[in-house]
């Protein structure tokens, strides 16, 4: 229990110390590393990793956890422990003004927190993250808008995703993941008590351009583990809060001794190459020194 709480005091100091002092109030603004390689998906950060391309990536906890103990990456990566550089919220993006249909999310959100959202979350191995809030009431309850009437009557809902295991990815063929069984579930949840028929396309988009994608009308949703922000919240229309992550860095097991100690961990994340995911919340934690 004492080296947990010394792991902890020094992790938060070490914080503090070498990414600058508001790094603690303010975590998405940490200042570190000699260069950042801004890159088209998360996943591509790990490539790059493996490649020597980069020194460290800052991807979601989510994803990070998934990659560092199975399939290609497992026994070449690994998370550089007790150290969390931002903690966030994932919401549901609609298009602004869009409220009946995020409206309608919410309630369906709410309405299966502790039946299907439950399972789907314990066959992903996310049943220890802390996930739907405890919210029980939808914000979006009186609005009035037309945009779930018109999903009814096209009779499809368009939700743009990228490849993130395990949010969204193919496994022996199948296209699954956390947030396409949750929408599943969402969704058919809504069709049993509306007593409707809609039917999800999922389209796999630039996260990059998902803000035009939702204005220009291409995509109803994104639905992919997006991290609710001051910004994002202003400009979308966004769900309630339905997972909790954190950002964390990944490094090679290979270069594991580099960051052994706190003096060690300043040096060498204030000389590395950073990869992150372009207009992820990776790319928002990292301020180069």
């Amino acid at each position: 229990m004492k080296r947990f709480f010394t792991l902890l005091l020094t992790t938060a100091l070490l914080i503090c110390a070498c990414f600058s002092l508001t790094a603690c109030s303010k975590p998405t603004q940490l200042k570190f590393g000699k260069e950042l390689v801004k890159l088209d998906a998360q996943l591509d950060t790990l490539s790059s990793l493996q490649k020597d391309e980069i020194d460290v990536s800052i991807i979601d906890s989510v994803m990070a956890g998934y990659y560092t103990t199975q399939g290609a990456y497992e026994d070449e990566i690994m998370i550089i422990e007790d150290l969390v550089l931002a903690q966030e919220e994932y919401g549901i993006a609609a298009k602004k003004g869009n409220n009946a249909l995020i409206s309608k999310i919410n309630q369906a959100l709410i309405a299966i927190k502790d039946g299907a959202y439950a399972q789907v979350a314990e066959n992903f191995g996310l049943s220890l993250l802390k996930a739907i809030t405890d919210q029980t009431t939808d914000p979006y309850a009186s609005a009035t808008d037309n945009s779930w009437n018109e999903i009814v009557s096209s009779g499809t809902l368009i939700i743009g995703y990228t490849v993130f295991a395990p949010i969204a990815y193919t496994d022996g063929g199948s296209f699954t993941g956390f947030d396409i069984e949750l929408a599943r579930a969402v969704v058919n949840y809504i069709n049993q008590q509306d007593g409707t028929n809609i039917e999800i396309d999922f389209q796999e988009i630039d996260w990059d351009s998902k803000e035009v994608l939702l204005s220009n009308g291409t995509i109803d949703l994104v639905w992919n583990g997006m991290t609710i922000t001051p910004d994002r919240a202003e400009n979308m229309c966004i769900s309630v809060p339905y997972l909790f992550n954190n950002q964390v860095a990944v490094i090679r097991k290979a270069d594991v001794e580099k960051y052994d100690t706190p003096a060690e961990l300043v040096i060498n994340l204030n000389q590395a190459v950073i990869g992150v995911e372009s207009g992820s919340a990776g790319e928002s934690v990292v301020v180069l020194k």
